[in-house]
């Protein structure tokens, strides 16, 4: 709850320091004195747009300051600042901002620097505007299953059926997951399978593309080799003046001065090793003669075999003996491979188990927010009669969710909060069909039907400040006074802060507050005062009738003795 404002340089404000206590607090003044400046003020520290014309002294910065007690009952507040690493010691929270002359801000929590992000979510904690945006939550299916929870204290129920819910989301998300990761591996096996019947069934040998290549060579050209291979013989061998011939004359005619000259000595034995070279080709010649031979039926095999191996190369991009290797390992996969299918099972029978008992859950979650529906509607309706809206009727009509997960049977009709959708349907006069609320209220109606659910659900919620501001327009009479009592009841549970035209509610209050512009010769500034008992009387008078006739004062004090 807020404990202290603090504002400097604020539209027209130049200094001004409040202190709130618990309760009802109640400002006052006349129209235009400036009283919606202070909730300005708030809601700009707590994360609200700057708009132009912020700044008094448009040479200057503004330095807004809010601190709020730390309520350790309170346990998202505290998990809220633990997550932020918000320093607690001492008990309070410095909510600060800085406006320069630019309009640029910066936001300070106990003196650190956080986002505006951070800021919205300690708002929506500390503070309830009863606001005309915070009517239109009530159209909002979600927010009125979340009341009808709160009334039927059932938050923690839905709380552990959201858990077991997202557990079993997660279960089903990871079946899934196990569910494709298995299939997908089938298939992997398959195609692995596929792959090395196909590689064995060629049957591929390391180096056997190079020797096929080699002899695919000498068939294609075994004509042209026999054909050089018998005119080289002839020319060294069987016609006249042959090469073996002639050199073997040179050998018979240099051979008698061998010993007379060394070089005619060696020149005689490179002779002699060239005939020995000339008999060693020829003899491998004639190999080649006996080996070879023109058979196109084995290069039309060798053909269609090369084929098959380079095929295979290019389909895997790889060498044969890469092939080989890649046919050992995907081997040791197949081998290695262990189905999935067991734990599958197992997991679908487990989200089966599950599933009733969610289900089950669910069931007993909807009865008692069917119960609670119609305590709760009777209590709305008795409150919202006081404030005169004498012929209204309301229901809390049921239905399930749209959209599940999975695609487990049973699944149908449940989510995250349960098996219930509710819609509030509302009439404000007799002989009129219930419609849905979003339809059949109007803006008055919905601010009282708002304001008799806080009432209602005000010692269910964790302890906050609710700003009401001119929520009593258009209201008179005897439901002044019903009004005033209920935010005065409210107020026995939360701090309120009530800007308001009503002697009724004024006279509730704990702590008053009086507003007053004062206009100078160059500016206008907005003075605040604490009242006490006489002075709170006086400026009840001058709302009951514009003056502090004695009359007015009388009826001031009956009023305030009637609280």
């Amino acid at each position: 709850m807020i404990k202290r404002l603090s504002v400097e340089n604020f539209i027209i404000v130049e200094n001004l320091n409040l202190e709130f206590e618990n309760g009802l607090q109640v400002l006052t003044g006349e129209t235009g004195a400036g009283k919606s400046i202070i909730v300005g003020a708030i809601n700009i520290i707590l994360g609200s747009d700057i708009q132009a014309g912020i700044l008094l002294n448009d040479s200057k910065p503004a330095k807004l300051q809010a601190v709020f007690d730390i309520d350790k009952e309170n346990k998202q507040f505290i998990e809220l600042l633990k997550k932020n690493d918000i320093d607690i010691s001492e008990d309070e929270l410095y909510i600060s901002k800085e406006i320069g002359v630019n309009l640029r801000s910066k936001s300070f929590i106990n003196g650190r620097r956080v986002s505006k992000d951070i800021i919205k979510k300690f708002r929506t904690i500390l503070m309830d505007f009863h606001s005309q945006r915070d009517q239109q939550k009530l159209f909002d299916t979600d927010f009125q299953l979340e009341v009808l929870d709160i009334y039927g204290k059932l938050t923690q129920t839905k709380e552990q059926f959201t858990s077991k819910y997202k557990e079993l989301e997660d279960k089903i998300k990871k079946l899934k997951k196990l569910q494709k990761l298995e299939s997908e591996l089938a298939e992997k096996i398959k195609l692995y399978q596929y792959q090395i019947d196909e590689i064995e069934k060629i049957e591929p040998i390391i180096g056997e593309d190079a020797k096929l290549q080699a002899e695919q060579n000498l068939l294609t050209n075994a004509e042209d080799i026999l054909n050089i291979a018998n005119k080289l013989e002839q020319e060294i061998y069987e016609k006249e003046n042959s090469v073996y011939d002639v050199i073997s004359s040179y050998i018979s005619q240099l051979t008698r001065f061998k010993d007379d000259n060394n070089n005619i000595k060696k020149a005689v034995h490179c002779l002699k090793d060239a005939s020995a070279n000339l008999d060693n080709s020829i003899n491998n010649v004639r190999e080649v003669q006996n080996i070879i031979e023109v058979d196109s039926s084995r290069l039309e095999y060798i053909q269609s075999r090369l084929s098959e191996l380079n095929n295979l190369s290019v389909k895997y991009k790889r060498n044969i003996e890469e092939i080989l290797e890649y046919r050992n390992s995907i081997q040791q996969q197949i081998n290695s491979y262990s189905s999935g299918k067991e734990e599958i099972a197992e997991l679908n029978d487990e989200i089966l188990v599950d599933l009733k008992n969610i289900n089950k859950h669910a069931a007993e979650l909807s009865a008692k927010r069917k119960t609670a529906a119609i305590k709760f509607g009777k209590e709305i309706i008795s409150n919202i009669k006081k404030l005169a809206i004498p012929d209204a009727e309301i229901e809390f009509k049921f239905d399930e969710p749209k959209s599940y997960i999975g695609d487990f049977e049973g699944m149908a009709g449940l989510n995250e909060t349960g098996k219930d959708v509710i819609d509030i349907y509302f009439s404000a006069n007799k002989g009129v069909k219930l419609q849905p609320f979003r339809i059949a209220a109007s803006g008055g109606e919905l601010s009282r039907f708002l304001l008799a659910i806080k009432k209602i659900l005000s010692d269910r919620l964790d302890r906050r400040t609710i700003i009401f501001d001119e929520i009593d327009s258009g209201i008179g009479g005897k439901t002044s006074e019903l009004l005033a009592e209920f935010i005065h009841d409210i107020g026995r549970y939360h701090q309120v802060l009530c800007i308001s035209h009503l002697p009724q509610i004024a006279s509730y209050s704990d702590r008053h507050f009086s507003i007053e512009k004062i206009s100078g010769n160059k500016s206008s500034e907005v003075k605040v005062k604490i009242l006490d008992e006489n002075e709170r009387k006086v400026e009840i008078a001058r709302m009951l009738s514009g003056s502090n006739t004695e009359l007015a004062l009388q009826h001031a004090a009956e009023l305030i003795n009637k609280k």
